[in-house]
């Protein structure tokens, strides 16, 4: 096979020197690092013409073919033609299992047609509102698995691998990697636990442990939540099903609260009635249930009133305008009535002498700051010297 075929360097005889062959595998290696510069520097400048999609393929094909041309080059510097044709030999499949391989390949290939059918579908069926975003879901994982479970068992018929000796290697390989994969098994039941149960959907207000936001993804492995700031959180599966969520779009209305505080000689019942038919102003708040105003505290300057009320379809945006309207219209109706919300303020008192200690000046009238203190008795009195 080396006579007829023999190729340009090794098997001409021209580098049968180990040293020659060193140096020439040098040479084939720097010139497979200076064309793979070349094929990245070529591709950032078609990237200005083209998508980066299509420019990474083609850099990828690029970085393929002189790969195998290095090798190929290595391969005849050293001599190691027919060791490679030996090989490539052994690895040879027969007929049969080509055929086999192929229709292993197209059923894969079917099934995964099928499942983006059908997730075509179920898009076409929540455009129609036939079903919501979280039905939606679950529809398209239960397909999935509907469908390549059996395609899976096809596949290891096709190449005569019995069903039974998967499960026992399965079960075998479970227990060796369920330590290490415990937590993300974890979260992929528990994205199963919440697709089915539901405590939230697609597009709902909630609040996880510290994060409070939009949900904008379910998956099975993490759920996906936009806050208010705009930051995008992951949530592990797992961590929700342990924590208390509150979902504030699932009963269609949600209780909003503002407290205000009038001064300590306001008429409290007055402030309470002028506050409730300010807020019966506002066409955001709802009529039922009723809107109250309840004492909440004694704060440090004035008393606390708390203004509850009702919204419908309950958003962040619609609880903060509902918020600013019902806060101005009781500002405005309390300034109407001279009703005052005080600002934050201390009384400071004395008393006379009694005991303990006070305090006096030096001497009167004195702009010395230099202050003494005077030992009361507890009778009020001057302690005896």
């Amino acid at each position: 096979m080396g006579g007829g075929r023999a190729v340009i360097l090794g098997q001409t005889g021209l580098l049968d020197a180990p040293s020659e062959q060193a140096v020439a595998s040098l040479l084939i290696l720097l010139g497979y690092l200076l064309v793979s510069g070349a094929i990245y520097a070529v591709g950032e400048l078609i990237k200005r013409r083209l998508a980066d999609e299509s420019t990474e393929a083609l850099q990828t094909l690029a970085g393929m073919v002189a790969a195998i041309v290095a090798g190929a080059a290595l391969v005849d510097v050293w001599n190691q033609t027919d060791a490679v044709v030996m090989a490539l030999e052994n690895i040879r499949p027969s007929v049969d299992a080509l055929v086999r391989g192929l229709i292993a390949l197209l059923a894969v290939g079917v099934t995964y047609t099928l499942t983006r059918i059908t997730k075509r579908f179920v898009q076409v069926s929540e455009d129609r509102d036939a079903i919501s975003r979280h039905q939606r879901e679950i529809l398209h994982h239960v397909v999935q698995i509907a469908l390549f479970v059996p395609a899976f068992l096809f596949v290891l018929g096709l190449f005569k691998v019995g069903a039974g000796n998967v499960l026992l290697s399965a079960s075998v390989l479970g227990v060796v990697f369920g330590f290490a994969a415990r937590q993300t098994l974890g979260a992929v039941l528990a994205g199963f636990v919440l697709l089915f149960s539901r405590p939230f959907e697609l597009g709902d207000w909630v609040e996880i442990a510290d994060h409070e936001g939009v949900v904008t993804d379910i998956t099975i492995v993490n759920t996906e939540v936009r806050t208010f700031d705009d930051e995008l959180v992951l949530l592990p599966n797992d961590e929700i099903t342990q924590r208390a969520v509150i979902n504030r779009t699932k009963s269609d209305r949600l209780r909003v609260q503002v407290d205000v505080g009038v001064d300590y000689g306001t008429d409290v019942e007055n402030a309470m009635s002028v506050a409730a038919e300010a807020m019966a102003e506002v066409d955001v708040v709802e009529s039922q249930p009723n809107p109250d105003v309840v004492v909440e505290s004694f704060g440090d300057s004035a008393v606390v009133l708390t203004i509850r009320f009702y919204i419908t379809n309950p958003s962040i945006r619609r609880k903060w305008d509902a918020q600013n309207a019902v806060m101005e219209r009781v500002k405005t109706a309390f300034e109407r009535e001279g009703i005052t919300i005080p600002f934050p303020q201390r009384v400071l008192s004395g008393r006379e002498r009694a005991g303990g200690l006070a305090v006096r000046d030096v001497e009167a009238g004195s702009n010395d700051p230099e202050r003494t203190t005077e030992q009361m008795t507890t009778d009020g009195g001057d302690e005896d010297e």
